[in-house]
């Protein structure tokens, strides 16, 4: 069976909504966002944050997956973290976005962009004793990469309860990121993410969880919400 995408009129209402409510850049920019998001302006400020309401089933991931790639299109962002509650719904958005049919779907719009996810997944702060201690390779591929790749969008996928472990916090790692950081935190905090946030009601306000979102410092935070 083949799946074939359509663009249905209430995900685009959502994403005129999306586009609307975004701030724009910052007039001054600094020099070194080679590896970071450019300053959006009143960037962290939780009064911009943006909230999505949408029943299940009517293609949230739809609608933020092409957020990312319109956000990138118009504003130049190309750093987005995907929070998650559960690895049901890490999985189905892995499997959504590195879809074939999706790609081909995306690609009609925004010819020669990709979206290059990362995953984090369970073991990545694992180490045997003895064994050089290094960030994980798909946490160190969504940092370090530049803007230099003009038509890639850096997508890293992590669900809350990784967010929140010990090992996220950890800053005796042998690698060091950006010329010093060896903390996975400080280092994806580096790269002023926007984040997006699937189903927020299941992420308790005021948890560890929640705690390690706010920690991120990112720029905006988008929270797509099933009703």
């Amino acid at each position: 069976m083949k799946i074939h995408l359509e663009e249905l009129k209430h995900q685009r209402e959502a994403l005129d909504a999306i586009l609307g409510s975004m701030p724009p850049l910052a007039e001054n920019q600094p020099g070194n966002h080679t590896f970071a998001n450019p300053l959006i302006k009143g960037g962290g400020e939780e009064k911009n944050f943006i909230d999505i309401k949408m029943e299940t089933g009517t293609g949230k991931t739809y609608v933020y997956t092409r957020a990312m790639l319109e956000l990138h299109r118009d504003l130049g962002l190309f750093k987005f973290v995907i929070v998650v509650p559960s690895l049901a719904i890490k999985e189905g958005t892995r499997n959504f976005i590195e879809s074939d049919y999706a790609r081909q779907h995306f690609s009609k719009f925004f010819p020669n962009k990709r979206i290059d996810l990362q995953i984090l997944a369970g073991g990545d702060f694992s180490f045997k004793k003895g064994r050089r201690k290094n960030f994980p390779s798909s946490l160190a591929q969504f940092c370090e990469a530049d803007r230099n790749e003009r038509n890639t969008i850096q997508c890293l996928l992590v669900n809350v309860q990784m967010l929140a472990s010990k090992g996220f916090r950890d800053d005796t790692y042998d690698q060091a990121l950006f010329g010093g950081t060896s903390c996975p935190m400080d280092a994806v905090k580096a790269t002023r993410p926007v984040v997006i946030i699937d189903e927020p009601h299941r992420i308790k306000r005021g948890g560890a969880g929640y705690k390690a979102v706010m920690e991120l410092e990112s720029q905006m935070i988008m929270r797509f919400g099933a009703t």
